[in-house]
This record gives structure tokens, sequence and C-alpha cells, in this order.
């Protein structure tokens, strides 16, 4: 691969700032060869301090209500499920109507439990509210809800009913990988353009010098053309 020069290397910098930013991957290789060694380090560590801002440990209260509510969520899963199946299995009628209020009230008191616990948590430690994705609120007119949609989720969770994606993010400083690699390319452009107002200044300078050496020659000539 031919090496780069400043300008090669900004414009190669930004068609790979481009593709992050559309989502697309870039490999550590072109990732490197762009933005030099010295960058490519500072990337590394910087991933490694994400890394480390990643290491947050969930009260255990707060996880045991997780799983208790993780538990409702599967059950209320199998009731939409069994909903839709034939009532005749094999050569058996099912009471289909009996096994479904079974499994209801199964999936209803799960909630109702996870409830509880949610309360029971709050009561003792308000604090523990920020662990969780909405307002917790217990009023008559809560948006708090005994099912799937309406229970509160923590903001670690990778559920599509959780309703603070991102936040967490937000509140450790958390960025991803492609993130990461925006903001250390974005200081190897910086890096480049203060090199080459470096560059600029030296040349502009060197120039002054020069015509500066060019007066002094010609203020000598004088001087010696009088004293002839």
């Amino acid at each position: 691969m031919p090496r780069f020069n400043n300008e090669t290397r900004k414009k190669r910098i930004k068609e790979l700032m481009r593709m992050l930013e559309k989502g697309l991957e870039v490999s550590p290789r072109d990732f490197a060869n762009a933005v030099g060694k010295d960058f490519a380090k500072l990337n590394d560590k910087r991933w490694a301090e994400q890394q480390e801002l990643r290491k947050i440990e969930v009260p255990s209260a707060v996880k045991e209500y997780e799983q208790m509510l993780q538990e409702a969520v599967m059950w209320h899963g199998r009731l939409d499920s069994y909903s839709g199946r034939n009532p005749k299995v094999g050569k058996v009628i099912v009471n289909r109507k009996q096994v479904m209020d079974d499994m209801k009230n199964k999936t209803d008191g799960l909630f109702e439990r996870a409830y509880e616990k949610l309360q029971e948590i709050i009561s003792e430690d308000k604090t523990l509210a920020v662990w969780f994705d909405r307002d917790i609120d217990f009023s008559f007119d809560s948006d708090i809800s005994l099912d799937s949609d309406g229970m509160p989720r923590l903001i670690t969770s990778k559920s599509a009913n959780n309703l603070a994606q991102g936040r967490l993010q937000q509140l450790h400083g958390w960025k991803t990988k492609a993130q990461v690699k925006l903001d250390v390319m974005a200081l190897a452009l910086e890096e480049l353009v203060k090199q080459e107002r470096t560059a600029e200044e030296i040349e502009a300078e060197l120039k002054q010098n020069q015509q500066q050496v060019e007066k002094l020659k010609g203020m000598l000539a004088k001087l010696k053309k009088q004293g002839e």
C-alpha cells in the first residue's frame, strides 16, 4: 500500500468517518492505516476505558425483581402461544378454557409478585429508582400496569419494552466502538490540520527571512557603492 501524505490521509479518514456514520464496518487495518500508529494506540486505550466503564454492578434487590419479571414475561409468552394452538391434540380433546384460565392465573400472579417486589425495593431505597426505565409511581393513575408492556424494565435491559434506550450510555458516558473511532479520527484530522499550519508558518518564516536577507544584501551593496 502506498504511503499516505497529509492530504490523502485526510481524505481517507473522512471516507472512513462517513462509513461509520452510516453504520458500516471499518476494519482495524483500514483504521490504523488511515490514522497512523499513535492514534490507533489511542483508540485501543479509549476502548479499554469504555470496557471498564461498563463494569457496573446491578444491586441484588433490583436483579431479583428483574428475574421475577422475566419469569412473568415468559409465562405471558406461553399464554399467547397457547391461545393459537389447535384444541385437539392427537385423540385427546384439550379443555382449552381451563388450561388458559390456569395459565392466565399463573401469569397474573407472577406479575403481581414482581410488582410487590418493586414496591418493596423503592420503599426501602428510593435511590434505586435510577435503575428503571420509567418513573416509579404507585399512585392510582400511574402508567405502570401488571402486564408485559406496563412493568418497568431495568435500564440495562435489552427488551424492546425498555423505554430508556440510551439512558445508561448517557449516565455513564458509554460509547460504541464506532463512536470511539469517530472521536479518535476527529483528533487525527485536527493533528493533520495543525501540521499543515505549522508547515505553512515555517514556509512563511523562511520566505520572510529570505526577504530580509535580500534587503540586507541590497543595503550592503549600497554602502559599498557609497564608499567607492
